[in-house]
Parts: C-alpha cells; structure tokens; sequence
C-alpha cells in the first residue's frame, strides 16, 4: 500500500507538482494571516514582559493597555504601605510630537516616563545610557520604531511638543499595530513638558519570601475596587483575550487562516479526483481482485497526505522569507514557532486527508464491474 501511493505520485510528477503547489500557497496564505495575528499579540506583549516587578497595578477603568486611565497618586502611596511590598515604580505614558529638525513634520510619539534611579522596565539599555536619564531634558528612542522619525543620532536636539530637548541613546521596545514610536525619559522632565499628567500603571516589586498572592490580596484589601492587581501573567492573558474577542483581530486573521486551508482542500481535492477518474479502472481492478474498500480510501488518503506533506514544507520554507521582510518593513515581531508550525502542519494534513476521503467516494460507492 506504502509503495502504491507513493508510485502514483510519482508517476504524476507534474499533477503532484501542481497540488503541492497549491497547496503551498494555502500554507504560506495560513501562516501569513496567523504572523500578523501573533505579531499583533506579541508586540501589544512587549511592555509587560519588560516589568521588572511580580504585580501591575492600572485603574480599574482601564481595560486593554491602549486605553490610558490615570492611576490616582495617593493609590501608588496606599499600596506602598501595604506588607510584603518592597517597591512601587510608577509608568506614565503620554502621546506627544516629536520632530528631529526645527523645519522637520511633527510626528506622533509615545513617551514612557518613570524614575532613573529605579525603573521598572527593562529596556535593553547600557548603565551609561540609563545615567544620561538622570540628566534633565534628555529622553532616550527606541531604535525600533519604525522609520518615519528619520535618521537619529546620539546627542542631537529633538523637539517635543516645542520644547527642546537631548538625545541621550537608545532603548529596545518595538512598535505595535497602533504605535509607530516610542521615547523613554525621566519623570521630572516629562512633567516639565506637561506638569499635569499623571501615571498611568504602576510596577510592583515584592519583598522576598513574600507570598504573592497576599500581597495581591493585601492591595485590593488596602485600595479597594478602584484598581486592578495583575500577576505579569495575568496581563498577558487579559490583553490577548480582549485583542482576539473583543477587538475584530482574531475574527479578521483567523478568517483568513480558514481561508487559505480552504484553498488547499479545494485544490487537493481537485487533484485526487482527476487522478482517480484517469485510472477509474485500475482501482476497479483492483476491488475486483479482492482489495476492500479500506484499500483504496488508504491509497488516496496516501497520496493526499504526500501532496499535503511536500506543500508544507514548500510553503513553510517561503513564510520565513515573507516573515523576515514583514517584520523588517512593519517593525512587528513575525515569529515562527514550534507550536505555531505545528499546528499550521496538523490542520494541512487534515484538510488534505479530507480531500482525499471525499474525493475516494467515487470508487468506494461503485461495484467493480460499473467501474469497466
């Protein structure tokens, strides 16, 4: 049976050329559509997985990471007096213009402000680096956000929302789908910019041998319903809940990830079915000689999973150069990952072995001697 399947293949080398083509373009359409959908996911991620803390505190108003409910002052003074706490790093995050030149666009920019002396990200940066921000009027960018800021280097003026300011150096965040840049500076001088801001979240950092969850417990307790108290974990999974519900993302990107494996079961099936009407009576043969109908329902399914095996692997290997270019132009960080190659392989192979079962009917519902 091995060897029947496999020699129909290759006896069709151009047929079995062009499902696995097809079908390669089904997989690389599905890997695309989940790219995007995970890279969404992933660079929405980024700030929380830089918290160098246990615990994130935001208003209780404030449902996903881009809607920016103020925190109150006096809460951040409320969950320090809280045991087991050992630190409260307070996050502001502000939308203002930024230009490289006096005569330069405005552009907009996100600006990060925490305090130098303890902050609660980690943003890739040197210790010379993170000591400039100690420096008044001096902001660091991130180098990759994407390119509409222009060419910067060390030490020019920027001008924010008309101020002048220093380049300090660089951090490493990322862009998302709705931020094309972010600036990093010190709490004292984003307020010189706009004295009336507030912070936005805040980091926690728990003393050690504290229990965690008291400690959780224990801000609720002390601030009451007004914030939200996340384990960095619990963050995560919020955000990419609200991105894949309450956001159109996962309907959009998974729409088109049904898609694509719906264009690879169509031409998969395409093929079989054309190859099983061309030798309608070699498997007619072949049922007449004894050979159930298990026999060539294994044989088609044989095949198909062939076609579906060498289509992957083609449109495996071109998704990685379309990742490498996606990610360069968008800043958006396109990963292939294990689980993500796997699953896109299990739901390829099913939906060509169920071509392969439709397109087997023919024969299976036929009596061998309707078949001559």
């Amino acid at each position: 049976m091995v060897a029947l399947g496999w020699r129909l293949v290759v006896r069709d080398a151009w047929r079995s050329v062009f499902a696995m083509a097809g079908i390669a373009v089904a997989v690389l359409i599905a890997l695309v559509e989940m790219g995007f959908m995970n890279s969404i996911l992933d660079s929405q991620l980024r700030i929380v997985e830089a918290a160098r803390g246990e615990l994130v505190v935001l208003d209780q108003r404030r449902t996903h990471l881009d809607k920016w409910d103020e925190l109150l002052p006096i809460r951040l003074h409320q969950i320090a007096t809280v045991p087991g706490v050992a630190a409260v790093m307070p996050i502001y995050q502000l939308g203002m213009n930024m230009r490289n030149a006096p005569e330069a666009p405005e552009r907009r920019v996100i600006v990060l402000a925490f305090s130098p002396d303890d902050p609660p990200l980690e943003l890739g940066w040197s210790k010379s680096t993170l000591k400039s921000l100690r420096q008044p009027d001096v902001v660091l960018f991130d180098r990759k956000s994407r390119p509409i800021y222009g060419d910067l280097s060390v030490g020019q003026d920027l001008w924010v929302d008309g101020k002048r300011v220093r380049l300090g150096g660089f951090i490493t965040l990322g862009p998302t789908i709705v931020v094309d840049g972010v600036m990093v500076t010190s709490e004292s001088t984003l307020k010189s910019l706009n004295p009336d801001t507030r912070p936005k979240m805040a980091v926690v950092r728990v003393a050690l041998g504290a229990d965690l969850d008291a400690v959780k417990q224990g801000i609720r307790a002390r601030v009451g319903d007004e914030v939200d108290v996340f384990r960095i974990g619990e963050l995560a999974d919020r955000e990419i809940t609200y991105l894949r519900q309450v956001a159109p993302i996962g309907l959009l990107f998974g729409a088109g990830m049904a898609a694509g494996l719906f264009v690879g079961l169509v031409i998969c099936y395409q093929v079989l079915y054309v190859a099983i009407r061309r030798r309608i009576e070699a498997f007619a043969t072949l049922k007449a000689m004894g050979f159930g109908n298990a026999f060539v329902i294994a044989t088609v399914v044989q095949q198909a999973v062939l076609y579906a095996l060498g289509g992957f692997l083609i449109g495996l290997g071109a998704a990685y150069f379309v990742y490498q270019e996606l990610s360069l132009r968008t800043g958006l960080p396109m990963l292939l990952t294990v689980p993500r190659i796997g699953a896109t392989a299990v739901a390829c192979m099913l939906a060509s072995m169920l071509a392969g079962l439709v397109a087997s009917r023919q024969v299976i519902q036929s009596e061998p001697a309707d078949l001559y």
